[in-house]
């Protein structure tokens, strides 16, 4: 694609060609005009078919970044882009079909610099649903709140204006996090109302697709929120704003009281996965040895 574009969308790409055949063509099949928005994927030295599949699809900007780490790879993308709106999401994640659409709606306000879109997850389990609706209304407490440091980003649905990453510069290349560190540069940058939570910008997360999927995601989450703390002072939700999210959760979805305890047991799983994360990662600094001793 030529010219200049209202979008561009970054997908990194690195061993997912299990996916492909479902995101890809979900991208390409937006509602949102077809000449005003492009697709670029950054292969990040694919080892399995991946590289090969997505070069089936000629109406997208086929990518290598040799730097290892997705955030490289985004970076490539963002350096690559056309758009005045950069949409990223990943290569296990199907978006709507109104996904850019909605991100083009929410951003017409001048105002925002950010957009945090809802996350599904595959919907053939009977307790993933809980977690969803959990997760979502976690997203809505922390963004419609006024506590900057709780914020945190997910590069797996969000939309950012280029012009912030020429300002703010690019993400951090590290395994976790640089996401996260991006946002709340952005919160400490600018007045309330630049990072806006949008519900009606949906993907679905395929490869959370069990609760032992989502809880080596929150192990990983806990593991790595400790270099993140490093860089950027991110708190997590306390005891009673936890509760309060599960309140809401369970009011209004109209939760029976079995269907209460099980998302509360589901939860009670995920925190100790999520400390385990966080100690496994200090335990592991603290051993290191100071050079010289």
């Amino acid at each position: 694609m030529n010219g200049v574009v209202d979008i561009s969308v970054v997908v990194p790409l690195f061993n997912k060609e299990r996916y492909l055949a479902a995101c890809l063509p979900s991208l390409l099949s937006q509602t949102y005009p077809k000449d005003r928005y492009e697709v670029i994927v950054v292969d990040n030295g694919s080892t399995d078919a991946s590289y090969a599949i997505a070069e089936q699809y000629p109406q997208i900007k086929l990518l290598l970044e040799a730097e290892r780490g997705s955030y490289a790879a985004r970076n490539r993308g963002i350096a690559e882009a056309s758009g005045a709106i950069i949409a990223f999401t990943d290569p296990d994640c199907i978006p709507i079909k109104d996904w850019l659409r909605n991100i083009a709606a929410a951003m017409r306000e001048p105002v925002v610099q950010v957009v945090l879109g809802r996350r599904c997850l595959p919907s053939h389990s009977k307790v993933l649903p809980l977690l969803e609706a959990y997760e979502n209304a976690k997203d809505e407490y922390v963004f419609h709140g006024q506590i900057k440091t709780l914020y945190y980003g997910y590069t797996n649905n969000m939309a950012v204006r280029k012009a912030l990453f020429n300002e703010l510069g690019p993400f951090l290349n590290i395994p976790r996090g640089a996401d996260t560190i991006f946002v709340r540069r952005v919160a400490d940058a600018y007045p309330g109302g630049v990072i806006h939570y949008c519900p009606n910008v949906v993907v679905t997360h395929l490869e959370i697709n069990s609760v032992a999927a989502y809880y080596r995601k929150v192990f990983l989450y806990g593991r790595h929120r400790v270099l993140t703390n490093k860089i950027t002072c991110a708190k997590a939700l306390n005891t009673r704003q936890r509760l309060e999210i599960f309140r809401r959760v369970t009011h209004n979805y109209g939760f029976s009281t079995l269907r209460a305890v099980r998302l509360l047991g589901l939860l009670a799983g995920g925190a100790i996965m999520w400390y385990l994360g966080t100690w496994s990662k200090l335990g592991s600094q603290f051993m290191q040895k100071p050079k010289g001793e």
